[in-house]
């Protein structure tokens, strides 16, 4: 395979390697996501586990400064996809970082194109999904925007838009439906065919096997298959009609807290006077992390609320007397799923989900436009 080589003005591209770990964590908890709540991500101890979990091929590009200094980085992971009625190589991208105050930022993340197309060469993608923040005004400008000067860029275009909703575990809740509990060994089959059939018809969605899915219990930390929250059809209780799997991913992901600013500095203080009154976990002071687990594979037939708040209910009361301070879950704008969260405490990010392709690409007149992407929040 070639090497990737790619070099501009004070600075150089390579594929990362095992020993430049330390150097990648560094530069992930050195880059601050400055807002009225300020974060860093962490991905010590080691950073390859994030892109391992993908189940796919995958490569880190590496910036590196004329010093040898580590100052940008980026991953794209590739597996196949479903689209219409085929299969299609599909990559995710990942991971893209550049230095706090290095000047050849932009420039860099340009160059982030070009490892798109080694990936294209080498791993037969050219078609990618990626997560950006609506807040990240910086980052939208530079990779989404279109000029003469940018015309060789990758062409970014929305997807699904969506939000980061998240519960807190504030106070009680009721008890969910009889019909939804945690899966046992007996239901491995029916739960792969559920999820295989649900991937099928998702944009991008995964080919999922029950040896990918076996691997996955395997490989996920802390995952398991007694963590899938199953609900059932009232009048067919064989049938699984939805499902959501906790997942608390801080042994390789973290979010720690810099701050609270403005509107949510005094949010957290009516919060922590309501924890202590009502006995629930206030938010985390700046210099820790948040708890918290994500609800992955979360799957509901003809996106019926009623089953998700079903899911949500049974989500809840597992995962508040653990000491977390919320659940989050991927929903689209627009989705009748919202309203499964009427009557709890939630808070809500806004992202979308873009399409990725070189600009000459056939993908170009494509329509890409879904509210059911195959797309895991988790691993993003």
């Amino acid at each position: 395979m070639t090497e990737l080589d790619l070099r501009g003005e004070g600075w150089s591209l390579r594929l990362a390697r095992p020993d430049d770990n330390a150097a990648l964590c560094e530069l992930f908890a050195s880059v601050h996501l400055k807002s009225a709540l300020a974060l860093t991500q962490e991905r010590d101890p080691d950073f390859f586990v994030l892109p391992r979990l993908h189940q796919g091929t995958f490569a880190t590009a590496l910036g590196v400064d004329d010093d040898g200094r580590v100052v940008g980085c980026g991953t794209v992971i590739v597996r196949d996809g479903h689209l219409a009625d085929g299969v299609i190589k599909t990559g995710y991208l990942c991971d893209l970082r550049v230095a706090p105050g290095f000047r050849g930022g932009l420039n860099l993340a340009r160059a982030y194109g070009r490892f798109m197309d080694w990936v294209g060469v080498h791993y037969g993608a050219e078609l990618f999904t990626t997560v950006i923040f609506d807040s990240n005004h910086a980052a939208r400008r530079a990779l989404t925007e279109r000029s003469d000067k940018r015309k060789d860029q990758p062409v970014y275009r929305p997807m699904t838009p969506f939000q980061m909703v998240s519960v807190q575990f504030t106070t009680r809740r009721p008890a969910p439906a009889a019909s939804v509990r945690a899966a046992t060994p007996d239901d491995l089959d029916a739960l792969v065919s559920f999820l295989a059939a649900r991937a099928q018809r998702r944009v991008l969605g995964e080919v999922l096997t029950r040896a990918r899915f076996l691997e996955r219990l395997a490989l996920w930390p802390g995952f398991a298959l007694s963590d899938f929250l199953l609900a059932f059809d009232g009048t067919r209780a064989d049938r699984i009609v939805g499902c959501v799997a906790p997942w608390d991913t801080r042994p390789f992901k973290r979010t720690r807290v810099l701050g609270y600013h403005g509107s949510m500095a005094w949010q957290r203080r009516i919060f922590a006077i309501m924890a202590r009154i009502r006995r629930f976990e206030p938010l985390p002071p700046p210099g820790d992390c948040f708890r918290f687990a994500f609800l992955t594979h979360l799957e509901v037939d003809g996106d019926d609320p009623a089953i998700l708040r079903e899911l949500l209910l049974a989500a809840y009361a597992s995962l508040r007397p653990r000491g977390l301070h919320f659940m989050s879950a991927f929903v689209p704008r627009g989705s009748s799923l919202e309203a499964a969260f009427k009557g709890f405490m939630t808070t809500r990010t806004a992202m979308t989900l873009y399409a990725v392709h070189p600009p000459e690409s056939p993908w170009a007149t494509v329509d890409l436009a879904t509210q059911h992407p195959g797309f895991e929040m988790a691993l993003s």
